[in-house]
């Protein structure tokens, strides 16, 4: 079985990686890295063949889809240099992945939508399944490829709920 995953983070865009330093930048990339190495892991006895495309480029989300056709997005919530640019304020940052996840959704009704963010409190998830989420996780600080083991499970069960 091979699953072709959206990874779309502000961490992959430009705009944020000139915006932060590199000690800034660390936590993030360790996190990425140990989902990357969670999903890809060589030792794994799924038969699962997951591959990643990673992109920060969310202002394009149509195109990529329309380009990688993957199975599942794996979408972070907050882009708040992208929000600094449109709306001249970080604060709005969650806008910027809401807006796209309810255009998503006219386009795509079906595809596995996954959102994520560190600290979630209630009306984040509520906004984030009210706007068509299909899923929501806390970003969890441990970057070690273990404590996101279980992101496999999930994508796995939202693709056999889809066939």
């Amino acid at each position: 079985m091979k699953v072709k995953i959206l990874f779309l983070d502000d961490i992959f865009s430009t705009l944020f990686r000139i915006a932060h330093t590199e000690e800034e930048l660390v936590w993030d990339d360790n996190w990425v890295d140990s989902i990357e190495k969670a999903l890809i892991d060589p030792n794994d006895r799924l038969g699962v063949d997951f591959s990643l495309v990673k992109s920060g480029d969310i202002e394009n989300w149509k195109e990529l889809l329309d380009k990688e056709k993957p199975d599942i997005v794996l979408m972070d919530l907050y882009w708040p240099e992208q929000a600094r640019k449109k709306y001249g304020d970080h604060k709005k940052g969650t806008k910027i992945s809401l807006d796209t996840l309810r255009e998503m959704r006219k386009i795509y009704p079906d595809l596995p939508i996954i959102f994520y963010t560190i600290l979630p409190d209630r009306k984040t998830l509520d906004d984030c399944y009210e706007n068509g989420a299909t899923f929501f996780m806390e970003k969890i600080s441990m970057a070690i490829p273990e404590v996101h083991n279980t992101l496999k499970y999930i994508i796995m069960y939202f693709l056999r709920k889809k066939t």
